[in-house]
């Protein structure tokens, strides 16, 4: 069975623009991943349930990273193309996310984004996490028999996707933030966080803190370049 097609015509006068729909895909499939993981939290490590609800939170650990990374991708061509026209895209096109946001964060400050900025590092970690699973490598098992050796090379990458769920919907957050004008108000691409009345009925109740932790981190950053 398949379903039918539908080219509705987005307000920023694009067509087929599915950076919304990858941003509420990543802000669910991070409540659903904090349900799951709590869950399993829950659960004894001889609990008979323990190992299916672990498989099922790893599935689930996949999926705010990789959603972030579609949002990303869509969010940065969608803007810069409203903002600066399909000849910029051609530019930029075959950059990563993280380069695409750091050429037209240029183009519209007139300077380039501090690297060390949460927006810049957050949106750094959704790349390097996303690209981790789609570019997925195994690991040697055994290293000269050191499991020592094992283990905190899989402590360590496990620590980095960590981060990368973490970061996941707060880079879509800090990226709207940042460039919030009245760019999002008007163009819709992802929302605006302006004010609570554009977001609080779009995000689930369980990220509602990680926004507003996002406000707080991109409020401090103005205010401390404005005294620079």
């Amino acid at each position: 069975m398949t379903h039918p097609l539908v080219v509705p015509l987005h307000v920023s006068g694009r067509s087929k623009s599915h950076a919304l729909m990858y941003f509420r895909m990543c802000a669910r499939s991070l409540a659903t991943y904090k349900h799951r993981a709590n869950q399993l939290n829950g659960l004894d490590r001889l609990d008979p349930k323990y190992d299916h609800m672990y498989s099922v939170v790893e599935e689930a650990a996949v999926e705010p990273v990789v959603y972030a990374g579609m949002c990303l991708e869509a969010t940065l061509y969608d803007l810069a193309v409203c903002l600066f026209g399909e000849e910029f895209i051609e530019h930029t096109d075959k950059l990563d996310p993280l380069a695409k946001f750091f050429v037209l964060a240029q183009f519209v400050d007139k300077q380039p984004p501090n690297k060390a900025s949460v927006t810049y590092q957050t949106i750094q970690t959704v790349v390097t996490a996303r690209n981790r699973l789609v570019h997925s490598k195994s690991q040697p098992g055994i290293d000269g028999f050191n499991i020592g050796k094992v283990m905190g090379r899989a402590q360590k990458l496990h620590e980095q996707h960590m981060l990368g769920i973490t970061s996941s919907f707060r880079s879509l957050v800090l990226l709207s933030l940042y460039f919030d004008g009245n760019i999002f108000e008007e163009l819709r691409i992802i929302p605006s966080f302006k004010k609570q009345e554009y977001w609080v009925d779009i995000v689930p109740k369980e990220l509602h803190e990680d926004v507003k932790w996002c406000i707080t981190a991109s409020r401090k950053e103005q205010q401390q370049g404005e005294k620079k």
